[in-house]
C-alpha cells in the first residue's frame, strides 16, 4: 500500500503545485469579481509551490526506479530548475508557463510508463 502512494507521489504533488499556483490565482480573480477582495502572501504561495515541486522530483525519482523511463524524471528536473529559477530568479510569465507545461507533461508520461510496466496492477 505504501509502495502505490510513493509510486503516485510524483504525479500527486505535480498537480497540487499547478493548482495551488494557478488554482490561487483563478480564485482570488474570482472573489475579486464577485467584490471580494483577499490578499495573498506571495512569498507564502512561492515556498508551498517550492515544497510541492521538490515533493514532485523525489516522487518521479521513486517512480523512475520501478519502470526506468528516464524522460519523466529529465523533464521533473528540467521543469523545477526553470520554474525556481521564475520563483527566485528572473520572472517571467512565458518561463513559468513552460515550466508547469513540462511538469505537467512529466506526470502524464510518468503515468504512462507505471502502466505500461504494471498492466495488471491495481491501481
Amino acid at each position: 500500500m505504501m509502495n502505490k502512494i510513493k509510486t503516485k507521489l510524483g504525479s500527486i504533488a505535480s498537480l497540487f503545485a499547478l493548482i495551488a499556483c494557478y488554482g490561487t490565482i483563478a480564485s482570488v480573480a474570482l472573489l475579486s469579481f464577485l467584490g471580494i477582495s483577499v490578499e495573498i502572501d506571495e512569498a507564502l504561495m512561492i515556498k508551498i509551490v517550492t515544497v510541492l515541486l521538490a515533493t514532485a522530483l523525489l516522487g518521479m525519482l521513486y517512480s523512475w526506479r520501478s519502470h526506468r523511463n528516464i524522460i519523466p524524471l529529465i523533464l521533473s528536473l528540467i521543469s523545477t530548475s526553470i520554474l525556481m529559477w521564475v520563483f527566485y530568479g528572473t520572472y517571467s510569465k512565458a518561463l513559468e508557463l513552460l515550466g508547469f507545461l513540462l511538469l505537467l507533461i512529466a506526470s502524464i508520461l510518468d503515468f504512462r510508463s507505471k502502466k505500461k510496466v504494471c498492466k495488471n496492477c491495481e491501481d
